[in-house]
C-alpha cells in the first residue's frame, strides 16, 4: 500500500508538472465520459427503468390488429373484453381504460378542461396501484346505468381524483373524499385519490398519460352494439411464471375462434397481439435512442484513441528513465503500475468533471427531446447513472493506458542508455498511434455520414406538404356538457360562437373539425366499395373527421376535384362526405371518385351508403414524416354534432394568441361556465412534429463534429511525432541539398494515406451502421451518395488542415540545428 499511495503522490506531481498535457488529457475524458453519460442516463431511464408498477415485468398490453387493413393498434370492445376474461388461464386478470377530455365544474374553481381516463372496474388492481386516500374501485362501481332511468334516480359516477388536480384544485383537502363533484353537468362521487406522479405508460396506445379523474365505467356490456366496435385499450397480468410467447399462443386461439365466427373479422384479419408493457411504451423512441447511444459511445472511444496517443508520446519521452530503472533493477510490471496509475488519475478526475457536464447535457435534452419521449421527467444521475459513469472511467484508462504502458514499459537498455535506436524501438509505437488514428478517422466517417443524412432528412422534412398552410392560425379546444347541449341545441351554440368570433378584429377565416392535423388521428372506421357488402375483404380502414363550414378554407388545404361541402349539407345532415387523395385513388384508381358512393360505418353497426362530392389533397396525421391512413370527412351534423370541436382561427396578425383574450370574451357571453383548452398555433404543433428529427440532427451532428475536431487532432499528434521523430533524417536531406517540396510530400505522403485509410473504412463501416437509422431518416435512403462524397471530401479538407502546422515546421527545418538535436 505504501508504494501504491508513493506512486500515485509522484503521478499527481508529475501531471501539475505538465498543465497543458493534464489539462488536454482530463478535458478530453471529461468531454467523451459526459456527453456518454448523459446519454445512457436518458436510455437507461427510458428504454430500461420499471415501470411504476408493481410487478411491471407481469404486465402486458393486449391489442387488436386489423392485419388485412394495416391498422395495428385497434382498441378491443367490452364484448371481447369479458370473454378473454372468462376464457383466459394465463392472466391473473385483464383490464380496459380509454382516456377523454371533459369538463370540470363546480364551485371550487372555475371550470377546466380534465383529462378523464375511463376504467374497468378491476384497471387499478392489475397495475398494482393503491389510492392514497379513500379506496379503489370496486365491482358495484360499474354498475350499468339503465337508459330509461329518470336523471334523479341514476347513481352519480365514481371517480379517483389524482394527487395533482387534488392539491391544485382543491388544496390538498381530505376531506373530499365522499363529497360529489360535476363533470360534464353530470354528477360524481369522489372516493379516493391517487399519490403523486402515477402516469398511463402505454405508449402506442394514444392514451393521455397525466390523467385528472379515474372514473369506474358503467358501460352495459350485453347492450353493447358490435363486437367491431372497439373501445378498451386491454392491460393483462401476466400469471406466475408465464412466458409473453405462452400468451401470445393463448390470444393467437382466441383470434381463431373470433375470425371462424364472423366473416367481417375473417376479411380484416383481426388478431390480437399481446406485448409487455414497457416494451410497448418504448416501441416508437427505441429506434431513435439507440442509435444516438451508440454514436456517443463512438465520441469516447475516439476520445479514448487520441488520449492514447498523447500518452504514448508522453511515455516515449521517458523511455530514458525507464531504462535506468530497468538497470537498477526495476521489474516491468512496476513501470505497468506507474503508467496505468498515470491514466487511471486522468480518467477519473475526467470522469468526475464529466459527470457536471453529463447534468447540463440532461438540461439541455430536456430542451430538445421529442414531445413523445416517455419518462423524461425522471431523467437525472442516480446510482445506477453513477456506476455507469464510474464504469466508463476505468474502461477509458484501460483503453488508453494499458496499450502505451505495455509499450514503453519493455526497453532496450543498451539503445535507450545510449539514446540510440529511435527508428527501431519505435517503429511499433508509430504502427500502433496509425493505427488509432485509421480508426479514429473511420467511427468519425460514421458519424458525419449520419448527421449528414440527418441534415437531408431536416431539409426533406421542411418540403413535406402537410396539407395545410400552418401561418397565423390560432387551435383551441371547446367542449359542451353532452347532458347540457342536446343534438339540436350543439349546432345553434356553435353556429352562435362561430358569428361572434368572424367579428373578431384580425379573423380572416375559420372553422372547427373534431380532429385536426397534427393532433391525433382520432376516431376510424372502415370504408369500402358498393360491392363490399359482398365481399367484406374489399373494406379498408380510415381516419374520420366531422368538420363545420369552410374548414378546407381555413385550413387552405386544396380542393382537387368535385366540390366542398356547401350550407344546405349542413342544414339536412346530408349523407354526403369529401374524402382525401389517398381514400380517391384507392377507391376510384381511375381518378372518377366524385360521385361514386361508396360504404362507411360511422354512426350505425352496419355499413351506410354515401356520395362522394368532392375530393382534398391529403393533411398529414400525428406526425409529418410519416404519412397518415387515408381520411373520410363528414360534415358536423351527420349522425349528430360532436359536443367536441377543435377551432382553427386564421388571422392577419402575426400573433395569433393575442387573439385569445377576445376568444374567451366571446365564449364566456354565450356560456361562462366552458373553459377553452389546448390552445396553440397551428405553426407550433408543426414545429413539435419536427422535434424527433431535429433532437437527433442536433445530437448526431454535434458528436459527429466532436468526433471529427478529435480525429483532425488525431492526424495533427501522428504528423508532429513523425516529424520530431525524422528531424535528423530531415536535416540531412536538406543539408545535401533536398528541396523543401520533397519535404513536403514525405509529410503529405503519410497523411493522405492516414487519411485515405480511415475514410475508405469509414465509408465500409457506414454502409451498415446507417442502416440502423431507417427509422429516424425522411424521404432519404441509408445509401445517399452526395453525403457519402461530401462528408468524405470534406474529411480530407480537415486532414489536409490538420497537417499544415507539421508540414511547414518540416520545410522549414534547419540542418545544423536538426543534425545537432540528432
Amino acid at each position: 500500500m505504501g508504494e501504491l499511495m508513493r506512486d500515485l503522490r509522484y503521478t499527481v506531481r508529475s501531471l501539475l508538472r505538465q498543465p497543458g498535457f493534464t489539462a488536454i488529457t482530463v478535458g478530453t475524458i471529461a468531454l467523451g465520459i459526459g456527453a456518454t453519460t448523459a446519454i445512457f442516463s436518458v436510455v437507461q431511464s427510458v428504454l430500461f427503468e420499471p415501470l411504476p408498477y408493481e410487478e411491471s415485468d407481469r404486465l402486458a398490453v393486449i391489442w387488436a390488429n386489423l392485419t388485412n387493413r394495416n391498422q395495428p393498434h385497434f382498441n378491443i370492445s367490452p364484448l371481447d373484453l369479458r370473454d378473454m376474461q372468462e376464457q383466459s388461464t394465463l392472466f391473473e386478470d385483464l383490464a380496459g381504460v380509454v382516456t377523454r377530455a371533459q369538463t370540470l365544474t363546480g364551485g371550487d374553481g372555475d371550470p377546466e378542461v380534465v383529462d378523464i381516463a375511463l376504467t374497468t372496474h378491476n384497471f387499478l388492481n392489475v397495475l398494482g396501484i393503491v389510492p392514497l386516500i379513500g379506496r379503489g374501485f370496486v365491482l358495484e362501481d360499474s354498475d350499468p346505468v339503465s337508459p330509461d332511468a329518470n336523471p334523479g334516480e341514476i347513481p352519480p359516477s365514481t371517480v379517483i381524483l389524482s394527487h395533482e388536480l387534488w392539491q391544485r384544485r382543491y388544496g390538498g383537502d381530505r376531506q373530499i373524499v365522499g363529497r360529489t363533484i360535476e363533470i360534464d353537468s353530470n354528477t360524481a362521487m369522489v372516493v379516493g385519490v391517487m399519490p403523486p406522479q402515477v402516469r398511463l405508460h402505454f405508449g402506442l396506445a394514444g392514451l393521455t398519460p397525466q390523467v385528472d379523474v379515474w372514473m369506474a365505467s358503467q358501460i352495459d356490456v350485453d347492450a353493447w352494439p358490435a363486437r367491431r366496435t372497439g373501445l378498451w385499450v386491454v392491460v393483462g397480468r401476466l400469471n406466475e411464471g408465464v412466458s409473453l410467447a405462452q400468451a401470445q399462443s393463448e390470444m393467437d386461439g382466441y383470434s381463431i375462434r373470433m375470425r371462424e365466427s364472423s366473416a367481417l373479422m375473417e376479411t380484416a384479419g383481426w388478431q390480437l397481439d399481446v406485448t409487455l408493457m414497457l416494451t410497448e411504451l418504448t416501441a416508437e423512441v427505441r429506434p431513435v435512442l439507440l442509435p444516438l447511444f451508440g454514436a456517443v459511445v463512438f465520441v469516447l472511444l475516439i476520445a479514448c484513441a487520441n488520449v492514447s496517443n498523447l500518452f504514448l508520446v508522453r511515455a516515449s519521452s521517458r523511455e530514458r528513465e525507464f531504462a535506468v530503472r530497468a538497470a537498477l533493477g526495476g521489474s516491468r510490471g512496476r513501470v505497468i503500475r506507474q503508467l496505468m496509475i498515470d491514466s487511471g488519475v486522468i480518467a477519473f478526475t475526467g470522469g468526475a468533471l464529466g459527470l457536471l457536464l453529463a447534468v447540463g447535457g440532461n438540461k439541455i435534452l430536456q430542451t430538445l427531446r421529442p414531445a413523445h419521449l416517455p419518462r423524461m421527467d425522471s431523467v437525472g444521475i442516480d446510482l445506477t447513472v453513477l456506476g455507469f459513469a464510474a464504469g466508463a472511467s476505468m474502461l477509458a484508462a484501460l483503453l488508453f493506458g494499458l496499450v502505451p504502458a505495455l509499450q514503453v514499459s519493455n526497453p532496450r537498455l543498451t539503445d535507450c542508455l545510449k539514446d540510440r535506436g529511435r527508428s527501431s524501438s519505435r517503429s511499433g509505437q508509430l504502427r500502433f498511434r496509425n493505427g488509432v488514428v485509421v480508426l479514429e478517422i473511420a467511427m468519425s466517417m460514421v458519424l458525419l455520414i449520419g448527421a449528414g443524412l440527418m441534415v437531408r432528412s431536416f431539409v426533406e422534412l421542411q418540403r413535406v406538404d402537410p396539407g395545410f398552410d400552418a401561418t397565423n392560425v390560432l387551435t383551441f379546444r371547446i367542449g359542451l356538457p353532452a347532458s347540457e347541449y342536446p343534438r339540436a341545441e350543439r349546432r345553434i351554440f356553435f353556429d352562435e360562437f362561430d358569428a361572434a368570433l368572424a367579428a373578431l378584429p384580425g379573423v380572416e377565416q375559420l372553422s372547427s373539425s373534431t380532429r385536426i392535423p397534427l393532433q391525433d388521428n382520432g376516431v376510424g372506421g372502415r370504408y369500402g366499395p358498393l360491392e363490399a357488402l359482398t365481399d367484406e375483404s374489399l373494406y379498408g380502414q380510415a381516419t374520420y373527421r366531422m368538420v363545420r363550414s369552410g374548414y378546407f378554407e381555413a385550413m387552405r388545404t386544396q380542393l382537387v376535384a368535385g366540390r366542398s361541402f356547401s350550407p344546405e349539407h349542413f342544414a339536412d345532415s346530408s349523407a354526403v362526405v369529401v374524402v382525401d387523395e389517398l381514400l380517391a385513388a384507392i377507391i376510384a384508381p381511375a381518378g372518377d371518385a366524385v360521385g361514386k358512393r361508396m360504404l362507411i360505418r360511422a354512426t350505425t353497426p352496419d355499413p351506410q351508403e354515401v356520395e362522394i362530392i368532392g375530393v382534398v389533397e391529403h393533411q398529414r396525421g400525428p406526425s409529418l414524416a410519416v404519412d397518415s391512413k387515408e381520411t373520410v370527412y363528414f360534415t358536423h351534423g351527420y349522425g349528430g354534432s360532436s359536443p367536441r370541436m377543435t377551432y382553427v382561427v386564421r388571422t392577419g396578425i402575426d400573433d395569433p394568441t393575442s387573439l385569445l383574450p377576445q376568444v374567451r370574451r366571446a365564449l364566456s357571453v354565450l356560456d361562462p361556465r366552458l373553459p377553452i383548452s389546448d390552445v396553440r398555433t397551428m405553426e407550433s404543433r408543426v414545429a413539435e412534429a419536427m422535434t424527433e428529427t431535429r433532437f437527433a440532427l442536433v445530437l448526431i451532428s454535434a458528436f459527429g463534429l466532436v468526433a471529427m475536431v478529435l480525429a483532425g487532432t488525431g492526424i495533427y499528434g501522428v504528423l508532429s511525432h513523425i516529424v520530431k521523430q525524422r528531424m535528423g533524417e530531415i536535416g540531412v536531406r536538406m543539408a545535401l541539398g533536398g528541396q523543401p517540396s520533397s519535404v513536403l510530400r514525405l509529410i503529405l505522403k503519410q497523411a493522405v494515406t492516414l487519411t485515405v485509410a480511415g475514410t475508405t473504412l469509414g465509408l465500409i463501416a457506414s454502409l451498415w451502421a446507417t442502416r440502423l437509422m431507417q427509422s429516424l431518416l425522411v424521404g432519404v435512403s441509408p445509401l445517399e451518395v452526395p453525403v457519402y462524397v461530401t462528408v468524405a471530401l470534406g474529411f480530407f479538407a480537415v486532414a489536409m488542415l490538420a497537417c499544415w502546422a507539421p508540414v511547414r515546421r518540416a520545410t522549414r527545418v534547419d540542418p545544423v540545428i536538426a543534425l545537432r538535436a540528432e
